[in-house]
């Protein structure tokens, strides 16, 4: 084959597998799923049994909070630039079954950044019948500068967390 000949096939086949990579790329983003946004801050959204609510996000360095009993997981200092906060979670049985707590099953997950679980939290894990409300709160040692941050329920809704707690890698 002359040198003339695999130029010109050159000249085709790059654009065309570029065209076919673009063409892909393009083709995955219109298919994929696009992502639910969260319940807002103070907004409830549904869990297994009834629904929840975050009734505040309060960095634990701000109001001098401690638990009632001594707790090894808050006794150190949060690591390099990560801080805690409190999050007080409303749980509110609507079924006739009621609702269970399991702080296991909650997470807070940020913009590219992870996933966390609760470091601490209170109540132990409750059952309420229907009609009543279990007040719970969670710990979660979060990175300084993630955002986004949501708080993962089980059954895949998600409650924002809002940004009044950020300290923005100070």
């Amino acid at each position: 084959m002359s040198r003339s000949a695999t130029l010109q096939r050159t000249k085709i086949l790059v654009p065309a597998i570029l065209l076919a990579l673009v063409g892909a790329i393009v083709a995955g983003l219109l298919m994929s799923t696009p992502r639910k946004p969260p319940a807002p801050l103070g907004a409830s959204a549904s869990v297994t049994g009834g629904v929840a609510r975050i009734n505040g996000v309060i960095p634990t360095d701000v109001d001098g909070w401690t638990p009632a009993a001594a707790s090894p997981e808050l006794d150190t200092p949060p690591g390099e630039g990560l801080h805690r906060v409190r999050v007080l979670l409303e749980l509110t049985a609507l079924e006739q079954a009621g609702l269970s707590f399991d702080p296991t099953d909650y997470s807070v997950s940020g913009l590219g950044a992870g996933k966390w679980k609760a470091l601490w939290f209170s109540p132990p894990p409750p059952v309420a019948a229907k009609g009543e409300s279990i007040d719970a709160t969670l710990v979660f040692e979060l990175p300084d500068r993630a955002i986004d941050l949501t708080l993962e329920l089980p059954g895949g809704q998600e409650l924002s967390l809002g940004a009044g707690h950020h300290r923005g890698g100070t």
